[in-house]
């Protein structure tokens, strides 16, 4: 492209010389013209190029985004579920037309317990589990994605693993199959 413009203002000038310019001004206004015409019509080009190649990466990231309708599990692996005190938190979403249309956060002990149905004897937190884990269920619906969704104070750990789980499902989650995470960084 910059020989095609080199030649261009060469051809300019060559022919401004056999026409018998008697200025060398006219020859350069006109070469300067030829030149910022060549130099604006390769920035639009430029412009047009980039802007295609990132409609390009935009679509092929939403197309991959895009999760086929089912249930989707994803739950905190051995270090996580030490970690939390021998909870293990698990996430269920269902997707439909590409967006979640329902989401359960919960915590489970060896026995298969909930968290959110332990007396406050039991299990001493505050907020009681029975508060805060029907509210992150609610954050991760409306969030629709990992890195929307709003923690709860209080409940760190588990903010940090619902965000670490439902980012597990967007990246490689496959319908009616439970993905282990790892124990996420605090």
């Amino acid at each position: 492209m910059k020989k095609k413009i080199l030649m261009a203002i060469a051809a300019v000038t060559a022919l401004l010389a056999l026409v018998g310019c008697s200025s060398d001004s006219a020859a350069s206004t006109a070469a300067s013209s030829v030149a910022s015409s060549a130099a604006s019509s390769t920035a639009d080009s430029a412009a047009s190029t980039a802007e295609s190649a990132a409609d390009s990466t935009v679509e092929e990231n939403t197309a991959a985004a895009v999760k086929a309708d089912g249930v989707y599990t994803a739950q905190m692996d051995d270090a996580a579920t030490e970690a939390s005190y021998g909870w293990r938190d698990e996430l269920v979403v269902e997707y439909k037309d590409g967006k979640i249309v329902s989401a359960s956060f919960e915590s489970y002990d060896a026995d298969g317990n909930k968290k959110s149905e332990v007396s406050p004897d039991t299990y001493p937190m505050d907020p009681a589990p029975a508060d805060w884990i029907p509210q992150l269920s609610e954050n991760i619906l409306e969030a629709g994605t990992s890195a929307d969704i709003d923690g709860i104070t209080g409940a760190t750990m588990a903010s940090n693993n619902a965000r670490a789980m439902l980012a597990a499902i967007e990246a490689e989650g496959e319908p009616d199959q439970t993905i282990v995470v790892s124990e996420t960084a605090e």
